[in-house]
């Protein structure tokens, strides 16, 4: 059976362990991981961004999407990859590429605050997902 001097001495040895964590990383144990403050950078694959601007002017998307961020019937693409997006409902969400992909084969499950659930639904069924991917590139190219 262990001794409480042996307990103490255990809790002793971890929390050194923890301090030295710290210290070294300026992480503390079960803060999320990763270290992550703030937006992550954006890389662009430009080949794809390419091909996604010429996708995007064939399949009409900058009819209701803008790219300098002026208002439009749809949410400008200007600033909007990594950026915190408000919804209807209340929530918020970060436009990282799960989300703009989403955004364009199921646009109505996540509606920006301030427009309708007007968007085409039928971009999953004319578009592959390499050009659904090239679309997200351009979108991301924007970022800055």
């Amino acid at each position: 059976m262990n001794s409480w001097s042996e307990g103490a001495l255990a809790l002793i040895v971890v929390v050194a362990l923890g301090i030295g964590l710290f210290l070294f990383t300026g992480e503390s144990i079960g803060d999320g991981g990763g270290g992550a403050e703030g937006p992550q950078p954006i890389t662009v694959d430009p080949e794809a961004a390419a091909r996604g601007e010429v996708l995007a002017e064939g399949q009409g998307c900058l009819q209701c999407h803008t790219t300098d961020g002026q208002l439009a019937s749809g949410p400008s693409w200007k600033g909007l990859a990594g950026s915190t997006r408000p919804l209807v409902g209340g929530q918020e969400v970060i436009a990282d590429d799960g989300y703009l992909f989403n955004s364009i084969v199921d646009p109505h499950s996540q509606v920006v605050e301030g427009y309708e659930a007007i968007m085409p639904e039928f971009y999953s069924d004319q578009l592959d997902e390499q050009q659904i991917n090239d679309l997200v590139e351009y979108i991301k190219s924007l970022a800055a």
